[in-house]
């Protein structure tokens, strides 16, 4: 199903790997089946057992997928028809855009509005087609690949914004960033305080809280309406 989507095989394996535990809600259903009298009780043990043995081995799947990733990391790929015909990635002072959704698709104009040069990592075939619609550079892959970060060349780019909401993936890419070009400027976007203090630990130089910004955004347009507009900027209440 995620392939469907046009997610890459790498996403899709971990998503698999994520649902193919058995959860607590299995659980529920074996209670239930047990009081309805549908399910026997050894029945029920076989399910506590059959958990059991799936968070014992879960670990393990994610270390095998880890290793299959990095070795598909190393392997020389081809680039895709969709790259090939994009824009030239030969930037100087650039600015690096990590994630083409809805916040990095806005910011990416914006900035290329303003005579920013732009290039945008994103692993979805779409958007790096958006991307490229644009006269945008795009490279298709995860930000945390070593392969995408050398073709995006962050050792020459000024700047590198992850607007990606995986906390995860953008606090590896952070770390890697700051290792290859220990001067960029790194920023991203959060959605927790537990997400803003993760990516601050691995490199941030600040981050973004969508939710917050949102709200001193609207705290501002009310203190301008005429009933608060005298009540000066200390009276706006915390948010």
């Amino acid at each position: 199903i995620v392939r469907a989507f046009g997610h890459p095989t790498s996403t899709a394996l971990t998503i698999s790997a994520s649902l193919a535990q058995i959860g607590e809600f299995a659980f529920i259903i074996a209670g239930l089946g047990v009081a309805l009298q549908i399910l026997p009780k050894e029945g029920q043990s076989l399910v506590l057992a059959g958990a059991l043995v799936s968070i014992m081995l879960n670990p393990l799947v994610f270390g095998l997928l880890d290793r299959w990733q990095a070795k598909q990391e190393q392997l020389p790929q081809a680039p895709e028809p969709e790259e090939a015909t994009g824009p030239s990635r030969d930037l100087h002072d650039h600015a690096i855009v990590i994630g083409y959704g809805r916040v990095g698709s806005e910011l990416a104009q914006v900035l290329r509005d303003r005579g920013v040069p732009v290039l945008v990592i994103d692993d979805n075939k779409e958007h790096v087609q958006q991307a490229h619609a644009k006269g945008l550079a795009a490279i298709r892959g995860s930000a945390a690949a070593d392969r995408v970060l050398a073709e995006a060349h962050p050792e020459r780019a000024k700047i590198a914004v992850l607007a990606i909401p995986q906390p995860l993936e953008a606090g590896e890419a952070l770390a890697k960033l700051r290792a290859i070009n220990p001067d960029l400027t790194l920023l991203a976007r959060a959605h927790s305080d537990a997400e803003v203090k993760h990516l601050l630990e691995h490199g941030a130089d600040g981050t973004v809280m969508a939710e917050r910004e949102l709200a001193y955004s609207l705290a501002e347009m009310i203190m301008s309406t005429p009933p608060y507009r005298n009540l000066g900027q200390n009276s706006i209440p915390v948010v």
